[in-house]
């Protein structure tokens, strides 16, 4: 799915690879042929000179590459759906991407993604790796802690939420040639204290639409309580929310409502997913794919577009500015150089270079959050590489929406239970 986005996106800048030779590689071979026919038939739709391979060799995809762009879930969507439901057992928060879930998430693939990385620094030593797995800070972590390659972070939140927002606050985001959000901290907690569109501000006109939207009083249900709990945030700290803080904010009513649910959304995305492979088949097989059938899939929510435009940026050494996950390398004062965080870039011919941001606006409580979970990711992709059970358990204690010895080490037992023919075995002693 994020190879037709990739693909349609580059069918739009057809010059931005011109030329190029594109390899496709999984280790499925039905799923690697389908992304193969489609991509390559919406390339000859549109005469775009670009040769597209394909390949279940690892090495083969990576030899010689000038960028590598990788996306997978180690365990698939059953193991998505374990870290979704089995933290509940303990009332801790279920979730694939932050808390208990999100850890073992992070443990099942740094190991894998350190491996490809040393195969990018033997095969294709210049190349920039454009990471799209989940959970990006702690997997881009783990990147760089085990591997000289360059490495950059991509996360599909940054700019949808921003230009969600705008729109709602008919901040007229479209009309504009490039927003500039200032996001600060993680990939999955930060917040955006200005929003710079030609030459202006216009967050505190974002945070009145939240104002307004909370005054209201819209009924909080099962479908709308995040958006309703973030407005709330926005409007306490005068700065937008990224999607996960209410997790950390609000974590008894996530978890209430989680508890209600008799499906996790993993769960209804696989429910889904036969319909979602039919039709992604019937495009594939058609001698003229139609490209916006293919647009309605879930799940790229514009990364594959915005990873274009990274590569673009580096190419043309542009040095436009993307928000992207790199080490921080002291472009946040409050946290430690080596973390990976999510913040403004200049990219150009040399990669992504962190943008100073000193404390980017926030007050010390928000700090304080912050360096909470970038020291608990640290932690983690530490553990994910190289630590043992013992370890483990440590910086899960560390994890904010966990914060106790006892239920991770309850937790971390029952989930490396569930999950082990994915764990290295010196997480499970």
């Amino acid at each position: 799915m994020h190879c037709a986005g990739f693909i349609q996106n580059l069918i739009q800048h057809p010059n931005t690879l011109r030329g190029c030779q594109i390899t496709l590689m999984d280790i499925d071979e039905e799923r690697l042929n389908l992304a193969y026919t489609l991509a390559k038939k919406l390339l000859q739709q549109a005469s775009i000179d670009i040769q597209i391979e394909k390949t279940t060799s690892q090495e083969e995809a990576i030899e010689d590459a000038s960028f590598v762009l990788i996306t997978f879930r180690t365990g698939g969507l059953r193991a998505r759906v374990i870290d979704e439901k089995l933290p509940l057992r303990h009332n801790l928060i279920g979730q694939d991407t932050v808390g208990a879930g999100g850890f073992f998430y992070a443990l099942r693939t740094a190991p894998v993604i350190a491996g490809i990385a040393a195969e990018i620094e033997k095969l294709a030593p210049k190349a920039f790796l454009l990471n799209y797995t989940s959970p990006s800070n702690i997997v881009t972590e783990a990147i760089s802690h085990s591997s000289g390659i360059r490495v950059i972070g991509m996360e599909d939140h940054p700019y949808p939420e921003t230009e969600r927002i705008l729109r709602c606050a008919d901040l007229n985001a479209g009309s504009k040639k490039h927003i500039h959000p200032r996001k600060i901290g993680l990939s999955h907690g930060n917040w955006t204290t200005a929003i710079w569109c030609d030459g202006e501000d216009i967050l505190p006109e974002a945070i009145q639409w939240y104002e307004d939207f909370s005054q209201n009083n819209p009924e909080m249900t099962a479908e709308n309580y995040p958006s309703i709990l973030l407005a709330r945030l926005a409007t306490h700290y005068r700065a937008i929310p990224s999607y996960y803080m209410h997790y950390y904010y609000y974590p008894e009513i996530v978890l209430e409502y989680q508890h209600q649910r008799t499906h996790t959304p993993t769960e209804e995305l696989i429910a889904r997913l036969p319909q979602l492979i039919e039709a992604y088949k019937s495009e594939a097989f058609k001698s003229y794919p139609d490209v916006s059938q293919i647009s309605n899939f879930p799940g790229d929510l514009g990364l594959s577009s915005r990873a274009l435009s990274v590569m673009r940026s580096i190419l043309d050494d542009t040095g436009e500015e993307w928000v992207l996950n790199v080490p921080n390398n002291g472009s946040i004062n409050f946290l430690a150089d080596d973390r990976v965080v999510e913040l403004p870039c200049r990219v150009d011919a040399r990669g992504a270079t962190p943008l100073t941001q000193k404390d980017g606006g926030l007050s010390i409580d928000q700090r304080g959050l912050i360096a909470a979970l970038a020291e608990y990711e640290g932690a983690t992709a530490r553990v994910a590489l190289w630590g043992n059970r013992k370890e483990a358990i440590k910086a899960l204690a560390a994890n904010p929406l966990v914060w106790s010895y006892s239920k991770a080490e309850k937790v971390y037992d029952d989930l490396a239970a569930a999950h082990k023919q994915y764990l290295p075995q010196r997480l499970l002693k």
